[in-house]
């Protein structure tokens, strides 16, 4: 009895700290050079970072539905992933695009910096890393192709 009354008890004490992880979903984790961009979704707030190791030079955060993050799905010799976060005149994309051995494509993925339709930075993720999208059920609109990482 006294076991079974212990073991509720440290599941209720461990119950909210376990869903506030859980809440917090990471869509998005690479190195380009010296640097991490990553980005996660707490329940429709879309979080982008970029710095070193241990600092934050640069967050951008948007609510899914906000029109500041949009996100595209397509297909060149793989499937391609992008969340493309809008910091006024600049754009900060995040992408992962499938390989494709029968054409000898690889897999890739990084961060594209625009401001407009030019391409400020292309930068590779080493190594490669996968691109979660939000749920559709999150309302993250849709990007044109003008803005297409690759």
């Amino acid at each position: 009895m006294h076991t079974a009354i212990f073991a509720i008890a440290a599941l209720l004490a461990l119950g909210p700290s376990v869903s506030a992880e859980a809440a917090t979903r990471r869509l998005f984790t690479c190195k380009v050079g010296a640097h991490t961009v990553s980005v996660t979704d707490d329940g429709g707030q879309l979080a982008y970072r970029y710095g070193p190791p241990g600092k934050v030079e640069m967050s951008i955060f948007a609510q899914a539905k906000s029109g500041r993050v949009l996100q595209m799905e397509q297909r060149f010799a793989g499937m391609e992933y992008q969340l493309r976060f809008k910091n006024g005149e600049v754009s900060y994309i995040v992408y992962s695009s499938e390989g494709n051995g029968r054409v000898g494509a690889a897999a890739v993925s990084g961060l594209v910096v625009m401001k407009g339709g030019k391409v400020l930075s292309d930068k590779s993720c080493s190594p490669y890393a996968d691109l979660i999208l939000p749920p559709a059920s999150e309302g993250v609109a849709q990007d044109s192709d003008v803005y297409s990482a690759k």
